[in-house]
C-alpha cells in the first residue's frame, strides 16, 4: 500500500500576520465569500471586508446562522471557530473554490486539513474526505490572545490525542484519514506536536490569561493548529477521535463541551484502553491542571451500562478510527474501559 502526506499549501503564523497579508487574499481574486457568525463578523469580520474592498475586493458574505445567498466568488474565507471553518472549507471544496482559513482561535486543528465534520442537529453524522487541502492558513496570534483560555485549552487535549492516535495506526499497520499508510513525517510531525504541547501548555494558558503573546503561546497555537492538523490527517486516528464521534452521535447537544474537551476525556479512555498507565497518569495529571474533563460527569453525562455499551457499538463503525486503525481492541475490552470514567462507578 501506498504511503500519503497532505498539508495547506501555504501557513502563516504570527501577530498581525492577518492584516499584514491582505495581498496574499487578494492574490486569489478579486471576488471573495466571507463565511463566518455574527459575534465572529463583528469581533473581526467587518473589518476585514473594508480592508479588503480598500484594495479592490469584491467581498460577500454568509453569516452560517442564515442561509446563504447567491453570490459568485473565487474564492471562500472561512472565518471563526470549528463550524465557519467546517463549513467555509465544505463550500469551497465542492465548488471548486480557493480556500483561505483565518482560525480565531486555537481551539482545534481543522484550519490546515481537507475534511470536515458533518453533523444533523447537533449530533455527528460523518466525516466528508476531499481532494485538496486549503490553499492558505492565517492564524493572528493578536486576535488568539484574546480568545477565551478554554478554547486553547480544548486545542491542547485534542493535540495531545495526536500522537496517540497515530502511534496506534503506526503499530497496527492501519490507513490514515486519506486511506493510505502515514508517512515518516506525518509521525515525526505528531511526535513533535505531543513534544511542545507537554513542554510549553501550562505557560501557554498562563500567557493566554495574561494577554501576552510569548514564545511558549506561539508554540502551542502552532502545535494545536498545524502540527496537530498534519498530525492527524496524515498520521492517522484511531480509539480517541472514535468515541468522541461515538458519543456525539449517542447524545448529541446533551454533552456539555466543545470537540477538544470531549477528546481529553476519550484520549486517557485510548491510554487506558491500550495499558498505558504511566502516560495515562501523565496526561490526568495535566488535564486536570488545565481544567480540561476527566470523566463523564465533568461534560454533564452520566451514562447507565447500557447507554456505554451503545456507545462501544458506536465507536466501531467501520468507517471510524477504531477500525481504520486496526486497532486489535475488542468491543469488551472498551466497555469495560468506558466503565471506569464514571464517578458512579455502579452498574
Amino acid at each position: 500500500m501506498e504511503k500519503v502526506f497532505v498539508s495547506p499549501m501555504t501557513y502563516r503564523q504570527g501577530k498581525n500576520v492577518l492584516w499584514n497579508h491582505l495581498e496574499d487574499i487578494l492574490a486569489f481574486g478579486a471576488k471573495g465569500l466571507l463565511v463566518t457568525d455574527s459575534f465572529v463578523y463583528q469581533m473581526v469580520g467587518k473589518q476585514l471586508i473594508e480592508e479588503l474592498t480598500i484594495r479592490g475586493g469584491q467581498i460577500s458574505t454568509w453569516l452560517v446562522e442564515n442561509e446563504r445567498g447567491t453570490n459568485s466568488f473565487n474564492y471562500v474565507i472561512a472565518l471563526g471557530g470549528g463550524r465557519a471553518i467546517d463549513l467555509g472549507k465544505a463550500l469551497a471544496f465542492e465548488s471548486n473554490s480557493s480556500c483561505i482559513v483565518v482560525p480565531t482561535s486555537a481551539s482545534t486543528d481543522a484550519p490546515t486539513s481537507r475534511i470536515s465534520v458533518k453533523y444533523q442537529d447537533g449530533y455527528f453524522e460523518k466525516y466528508d474526505y476531499y481532494a485538496q487541502s486549503p490553499d492558505l492558513v492565517l492564524v493572528d496570534t493578536a486576535i488568539l490572545i484574546n480568545s477565551p483560555v478554554h478554547f486553547l485549552t480544548a486545542g491542547i487535549a485534542d493535540g495531545l490525542s495526536t500522537s496517540i492516535e497515530a502511534r496506534t495506526v503506526r503499530e497496527n499497520s492501519g490507513v490514515n484519514t486519506l486511506g493510505a499508510l502515514p508517512t515518516l513525517a506525518a509521525e515525526a510531525i505528531a511526535e513533535k506536536c505531543r513534544e511542545v504541547l507537554l513542554e510549553y501548555a501550562e505557560a501557554a494558558v498562563e500567557a493566554n490569561k495574561k494577554h501576552e503573546i510569548t514564545p511558549a503561546f506561539e508554540a502551542v497555537v502552532e502545535a494545536n493548529t498545524l502540527l496537530s492538523g498534519i498530525g492527524f490527517e496524515s498520521g492517522g486516528l484511531s480509539i480517541a477521535h472514535a468515541l468522541h464521534n461515538a458519543m456525539i452521535s449517542l447524545w448529541g447537544r446533551e454533552v456539555k463541551g466543545s470537540h477538544g474537551q470531549i477528546i481529553a476525556l476519550t484520549t486517557l479512555q485510548h491510554l487506558h484502553i491500550e495499558g498505558r498507565e504511566e502516560e495515562l497518569t501523565q496526561y490526568r495529571r495535566l488535564f486536570e491542571n488545565l481544567d480540561l474533563p476527566t470523566t463523564y460527569e465533568d461534560l454533564s453525562i452520566f451514562p447507565s451500562a447500557e447507554e456505554l455499551k451503545k456507545v462501544t457499538d458506536l465507536a466501531f463503525s467501520p468507517e471510524d478510527g477504531i477500525i481504520r486503525s486496526q486497532s486489535p481492541v475488542t468491543k469488551e475490552e472498551v466497555y469495560q474501559a468506558l466503565l471506569v470514567f464514571r464517578k458512579n462507578r455502579e452498574i
